[in-house]
């Protein structure tokens, strides 16, 4: 098998929370449906009309932290519409807290790895990436944090099983043990969305585990796991 390896770069970022009401809190990564967004926006794709041709069934995706994260807190004024008439006169705002993930030094960074099952695909989706051409900019999880990515290569990849370092998150499913004999690590579970229906409405979720800043994880899995040729492990989500 083959994974196209590229990296994602920018200063701010916010993946909300599919879960959260009052607050808009953020994942430290991008889902794995942010993920297929931001594919969809390279290769061109209109709103809506990507989740079938980009679904997990298709589309084999993970990233990698490659940053050290914190979070900010702010809070925003939204505008309170309760009828269409709010939307042209304003009567009133709301303040939501809004949480933003940046780098402590430098810029927030991720690494992405992708394969797709159809290989006509797969190469316009390589070609694409290679030459850094992209149909609509790519963001952060929103419009106010724009990001840019650059390839990084193409590696094959073997299975290998049994207990490894994997640097992506990895489903809590597939963990049959997890090592805990390291220092200076901050482990991470988030539930995050996977694949969406038609509609946009969430198809299925998925637990996670990473380290907060990107370390591999030292686990034992009952699924097959991926060994790139530049060294790194990794699951797809």
């Amino acid at each position: 098998m083959k994974v196209l390896v590229f990296d994602m770069k920018g200063r701010l970022a916010h993946f909300r929370k599919f879960y959260t009401n009052s607050s808009s809190l953020s994942y430290l990564l991008p889902p794995r449906t942010t993920l297929m967004g931001i594919v969809a926006a390279i290769m061109g794709y209109e709103r809506d009309s990507y989740y079938e041709l980009l679904s997990s069934e298709n589309l084999n995706l993970s990233v990698r932290i490659m940053f050290k994260p914190r979070k900010i807190m702010q809070t925003l004024n939204y505008m309170k519409i309760e009828n269409p008439k709010d939307v042209y006169k304003v009567k009133d705002h709301t303040q939501v807290p809004f949480e933003v993930i940046a780098a402590q030094n430098g810029s927030v960074l991720y690494r992405v790895y992708l394969n797709h099952k159809d290989e006509e695909v797969y190469k316009i989706i390589k070609d694409k990436i290679a030459t850094s051409r992209c149909e609509y900019p790519i963001y952060f999880g929103g419009a106010p944090f724009s990001a840019s990515f650059e390839f990084v290569g193409e590696f094959e990849a073997e299975n290998i099983d049994g207990t490894h370092e994997i640097v992506t998150p990895v489903n809590k499913d597939f963990i049959e043990k997890l090592d805990f004999n390291f220092e200076n690590f901050t482990l991470a579970r988030e539930r995050m969305p996977r694949d969406f229906y038609s509609d946009r409405l969430i198809k299925e979720a998925a637990t996670y585990i990473f380290e907060e800043e990107g370390k591999a994880l030292k686990v034992k899995l009952n699924c097959d796991a991926l060994r790139l040729q530049n060294g790194e492990n990794i699951v797809f989500m």
